[in-house]
């Protein structure tokens, strides 16, 4: 559950539309992330067969493994570990990771905020420019993949006109 700040009302509460295809828009990073599965295996076993310290090999195989699967699997567990939450201030997207715990990243909607919509289901970009110690930053937050975009972004706009 999210925590809201004194006086603050929940107007939305969602989650990514599941499944969605893998993300393979890198084949060549999945490639040398397969071969670099490969070596590390490899190094493993003849470390084993030596009487080595083959362990020292682990970092290798994980490595390879998040470069092989990771990009393309993200999507999918993005979709079942987030939540959404847009309240009369500020748009919320949670992650539920299961050893991780909770990560949540919020921003404060504002006339100036800007507000992307693009696919089916559509995928809400929301972006900010924020100054600060180190000068300007644009902060990001994305609704991914919500199938209610068209209420949604109603309700963004309201938010922004200070009439939600």
């Amino acid at each position: 559950m999210t925590d809201l700040q004194p006086g603050e009302r929940i107007l939305w509460e969602g989650r990514p539309e599941p499944g969605g295809l893998l993300d393979v828009s890198r084949p060549g990073e999945m490639i040398f992330g397969l071969a670099f599965i490969a070596f590390s295996l490899f190094w493993m076993t003849k470390a084993m067969e030596q009487g080595a310290f083959w362990l020292f090999g682990l970092p290798f195989l994980v490595v390879g493994l998040k470069l092989a699967f990771w990009r393309a699997y993200q999507p999918r567990l993005r979709a079942k570990f987030a939540r959404y939450t847009l309240t009369d201030r500020r748009a919320i997207a949670a992650m539920h990771w299961p050893l991780a715990g909770v990560r949540e990243h919020a921003l404060t909607l504002t006339p100036a905020t800007i507000v992307d919509s693009e696919g089916e289901p559509a995928t809400i970009t929301l972006r900010q420019q924020m100054t600060g110690p180190r000068g300007a930053v644009t902060e990001s937050l994305i609704f991914d993949r919500i199938v209610e975009s068209a209420q949604v972004l109603a309700l963004i706009r309201q938010v922004q006109r200070g009439a939600a």
